[in-house]
């Protein structure tokens, strides 16, 4: 949820102004880095490693980041699964916890006091550097803008006459908003408040002289803790040039300047709750500003906190389970009264979010916190209040409502006054707030609490995954199961492009996909793109054994950096604050070994590759082979076809040369007849020129035909010379007369010899070359090459991803770390993770 701007004071003729600043903002902060294009690497292990590479051996050993997430690994490789698993009470972690912090605090005392000094936390140091209110990406709270981190910070004895870290106890009236966005974790604060044990217990270890105060919170199925000092960030600094103006012009920022005392007006700004830059107390009490930087710091800087749920701040600070409820999915609104709003501050604790738009006195989009239910008869009441400490609802029940009576604010203990405490009914309160956050509270020691953390490959179709949990629990009772993943909020700025959304269905072994027991209906926030976690309740779950399948919805945005863009990004500029969040992030998701699964990913898309290779190796031969094959049939194909041609053109020739035989003695009888002399070269050439061609159409169009007919007549041929040879043959001969012939070209003549007629040149045209458009189409042989790979290749691909040109360019490379939580009253329950042989 975005926190809407902190209340500005109410205009007034005479302001006090500091140095000037620039206008402030939604969007302050600076540029998005250009997207780059191409190939995109959404891993963080690869180039993390590389930024480590040259890291000292004490660093990777010795320190304390180190000594956790060595002490992480080692817990996950004991257990199976693939990820961190865990079976314990639901006080356990708190205690481990809360054991640690103490003695560290008292190692700091005992030194501080060994040296006569004030404890500085050089982790968290604010005046050492910006990275306390600074994001990895260099944005800023929104109330600071574009202006350079306030050097305006004094410790807690500077700033309050008489501290104390509590009066009377912390209770929700002690909340002021301050100029930071976390009205959420405000109103948390406040719900929590009403429980007085829940509060104290957040603070394990503190000494006020020393400066130093240790605080515990609940993250990712566990409870951590965090150690600060007491410096504290100021609205007036030592250095500022103060200036009280009259008839001040907010848009102009110029005014009337009036004389006043600088010194004296600077003490009095700097002293109070009110002098604070971020939350306060009007008191003197401190426990509110330290506990926001304690959590600040758990979550690396100011700008961490800005924006978020209540239901989420609440599950931070006690251990339970947070959801957001929509009224509008409340079948039984009397039952939800009676079964659930009616017990705020005993079995639940509750908190509101506004509508955008604000009405009837409500401020747009924000966070309210359900102090007290009261009912009487048909009247059901809520008591509510506003972080901010002023601006209240103006309906029914409201201050200076006419439904007021003195005999029911004496019952109630109500006064009216413009403090962000006001009443409202059941009904109102259901129709202003659309989303009612609710955490169910497990912090007893009768609640047992089994995880198991996992890593899956989240595939670009939304469907439930191979894998799946299992638990079994041991005993008939109420169980809690809470299916979440690596709050993002510590290390932002490494969290890269994908956004993922949860789902699960829980089922008894054995039964059928359409008989689930349950499914995850509500959202640990009100955010539908992405959700730290989901859950489901089973008020008298039966003994045994139960599935959880599960899906997972991966957004990815394209304008966003990759961690692996980000730690180059930052690597040098901002190498401090990259080292700390990056060893946050590696904590973070080395419970799912995160690590481990992007290794193998890298492995198996080296397999994938060499397989591709290789099949596109033994597909190229194959088809450098068929083109081959194909090429030989073709030539083949062309071969016989020219040789049935040319067959054709032989015969065709004889068929002339036997027919000029023929006409040969006919020609010689006729010219000695006439008493010519046979000029035989002569009239060989005439007649063989006329008949250059076929004479008849069946002659040019078969050349089969012609060859039987020439065989045909050979054969005719033969039997009459066989019979009058002899004499015709001397007759002819002693008639004969050769006569001379000029060639055409002038170079002699020759007599052309019955016995050299076999070697006659036809005057036929010899038959063109054939191509491949002299033929019909074959299939076999003019057809593509068959690319299909043979059973082997087959199932190599089936061992690979099919290219998917949707992500040819960028792949689609999503990896989610989520863990399932289960937890059970009075009733031993265990987890596992039942993986699939893809990761997914």
């Amino acid at each position: 949820m975005a926190d809407p701007d902190p209340p500005q004071p109410v205009p007034f003729p005479i302001r006090i102004v500091a140095d000037p600043l620039p206008p402030l903002s939604a969007d302050d902060g600076p540029a998005p880095p250009e997207v780059p294009s191409g190939r995109r690497n959404d891993h963080f292990y690869e180039a993390w490693e590389q930024f480590l590479a040259i890291e000292p051996k004490r660093a990777k050993t010795a320190s304390t980041a180190a000594k956790k997430l060595e002490e992480e690994r080692k817990a996950v490789k004991e257990t199976p699964g693939d990820g961190l698993q865990l079976h314990e009470n639901a006080a356990t972690s708190w205690e481990q916890a809360a054991a640690e912090c103490k003695a560290k605090v008292a190692a700091i005392v005992e030194e501080c006091k060994r040296l006569n000094q004030k404890y500085r936390d050089a982790v968290f140091d604010l005046e050492a550097n910006s990275d306390c209110l600074q994001a990895l990406n260099g944005r800023y709270p929104k109330a600071i803008g574009k202006i350079d981190p306030p050097p305006w910070i004094k410790r807690i004895e500077d700033i309050f006459d008489e501290p104390q870290f509590f009066i009377d106890g912390a209770t929700a009236t002690d909340v002021h908003q301050g100029s930071g966005g976390d009205c959420w974790f405000l109103a948390a604060l406040m719900a929590v408040s009403a429980k007085k044990e829940l509060i104290e217990s957040l603070c394990v270890a503190r000494d006020e002289r020393v400066g130093v105060y240790g605080f515990v919170f609940y993250r990712d199925g566990g409870w951590i803790y965090e150690v600060i000092d007491d410096k504290l960030f100021m609205r007036v600094g030592d250095d500022d040039d103060l200036q009280v103006v009259r008839d001040w012009d907010k848009d102009e920022k110029l005014g009337m300047s009036l004389k006043h005392e600088n010194d004296k007006l600077r003490n009095q700004l700097q002293k109070g709750g009110e002098a604070l830059y971020f939350s306060h107390c009007k008191s003197n009490e401190t426990w509110l500003p330290l506990i926001e930087k304690a959590y600040a710091k758990a979550h690396g800087d100011y700008f961490a906190i800005e924006g978020g749920f209540a239901s989420e701040g609440i599950e931070d600070l006690t251990g339970g389970v947070g959801v957001v409820l929509n009224p509008e999915d409340i079948m039984d609104k009397d039952l939800f009264w009676r079964e659930q709003l009616s017990q705020v501050n005993e079995k639940y604790l509750f908190g509101g979010g506004s509508k955008p738009t604000g009405s009837k006195g409500f401020v747009g989009s924000h966070a309210y916190a359900v102090l007290e239910a009261w009912e009487e008869g048909d009247l059901k009441l809520l008591k509510l209040r506003n972080p901010w400490g002023e601006v209240e609802w103006d309906g029914d029940w409201s201050d200076g409502s006419k439904l007021w009576t003195a005999q029911m604010m004496t019952k109630l203990g109500h006064i009216f006054g413009d403090d962000g405490v006001f009443w409202i009914s059941y009904m109102d309160f259901l129709k202003h707030f659309p989303s009612i956050n609710r955490v169910r509270l497990l912090n007893s020691k009768d609640w047992q609490m089994a995880q198991q953390w996992t890593c899956v490959n989240v595939p670009w179709t939304v469907d439930y995954l191979d894998t799946k949990f299992q638990f079994t629990i041991s005993e008939q009772g109420p169980v809690v199961v809470v299916l979440s993943q690596p709050d993002d909020r510590y290390f932002y700025g490494l969290r890269g492009r994908f956004l993922c959304s949860l789902h699960f269905r829980v089922y008894r072994e054995g039964e059928r996909e359409d008989e689930w027991i349950v499914r995850s209906m509500h959202n640990s926030g009100n955010e539908s793109l992405f959700t730290r976690s989901v859950s489901a309740e089973i008020e008298d779950l039966k003994p045994g054994t139960y599935n959880v399948i599960f899906k997972v919805t991966a957004t990815r945005s394209n304008s966003s950096s990759t961690a692996e863009e980000s730690v180059v990004k930052y690597a040098i500029e901002r190498k401090e604050k990259l080292l700390h969040v990056g060893r946050r992030f590696d904590y973070a998701q080395t419970k799912g070994n995160l690590r481990a699964m992007e290794e193998a990913n890298k492995k198996q898309k080296k397999t994938e590759m060499r397989i591709r290779q290789n099949d596109a190796f033994r597909r190229a031969r194959k088809i450098n082979q068929q083109e081959k094959e194909r090429a030989r049939k073709r030539k083949q194909r062309t071969d016989e076809a020219m040789k049935e041609k040319r067959k054709a053109f032989e015969m065709a020739r004889r068929q002339k040369n036997k027919q000029r035989r023929q006409r040969m003695p006919q020609r010689r009888e006729n010219q000695s007849t006439a008493g010519q002399p046979y000029a035989g070269v002569e009239a060989d050439s005439e007649t063989n020129g006329d008949q250059a061609t076929p004479t008849t159409e069946s002659e040019a169009a078969s050349p089969e035909k012609a060859g039987q007919e020439s065989e045909h007549m050979e054969a005719n041929t033969a039997a009459d010379d066989v019979g009058d040879s002899s004499e015709k043959l001397s007759k002819d001969l002693s008639k004969l007369q050769l006569k001379d012939r000029q060639d055409s070209n002038g170079s002699g003549s020759r007599c052309v010899s019955p016995l050299e007629d076999e070697k006659y040149d036809s005057p036929l045209e010899a038959p063109e070359e054939l191509d491949e458009d002299d033929f019909d189409w074959d299939s076999e042989i003019d057809g593509p090459v068959d690319s299909s790979d043979d059973e082997d290749s087959q199932v190599r691909r089936s061992l690979r991803s099919v290219k998917n040109e949707i992500f040819a360019d960028d792949p689609w490379n999503a990896l989610c770390v989520l863990g399932l939580r289960v937890y059970s009253l009075n009733s031993d329950a265990s987890v596992c993770v039942v993986k699939s042989e893809n990761g997914s």
